[in-house]
């Protein structure tokens, strides 16, 4: 029997926001749920309230989900979701930020692959998030992670 216990590399912490407070609370179940993260719930969507949120949690991810349709008052699409982006990366230069995207938009696909062309976000999802989706984002983030190469 060894004294010395193995120490765990941490886990990324990753902040969710969604397009309203009760589907971020269910994202980040779900995360929590799916392990190798310790998620955050972003209840607000404001680009300000996101940035100082995730500075004050030194979250590792940043999982933001678009909403194209034109039915809401005003669309968290593309280019105001890279808005957060760059504010959260102000702040928290390392952080990965990802675009959860709901599917039947084509004509945004264009912007996505500019906004990851710029480095403005790490990646996206077009359509449901799958577990499989999710784990290799919050992989890559821990790879990124101080010490994270050894994982």
């Amino acid at each position: 029997m060894s004294l010395f216990r193995r120490r765990e590399p941490p886990l990324p912490k990753a902040a969710v926001c969604f397009s309203s407070p009760i589907r971020t609370r269910r994202a980040a179940d779900w995360l929590r749920n799916l392990g190798g993260c310790r998620p955050i719930g972003v209840l607000s969507d404001d680009c300000g309230d996101v940035a100082w949120q995730c500075a004050a949690e030194q979250a590792d991810l940043l999982l933001l989900e678009t909403d194209f349709s034109s039915e809401i008052e005003e669309p968290k699409d593309v280019s105001s979701r890279c808005d957060i982006a760059i504010e959260v990366r102000r702040k928290l230069p390392d952080c990965r930020v990802y675009l959860a995207c709901e599917d039947g938009y084509p004509e945004k696909l264009a912007a996505l692959e500019k906004a990851v062309e710029l480095k403005l976000i790490d990646g996206y999802c077009l359509g449901a998030l799958t577990d499989r989706q999710a784990r290799a984002w919050l992989r890559e983030t821990a790879e990124a992670m101080p010490g994270g190469s050894a994982r």
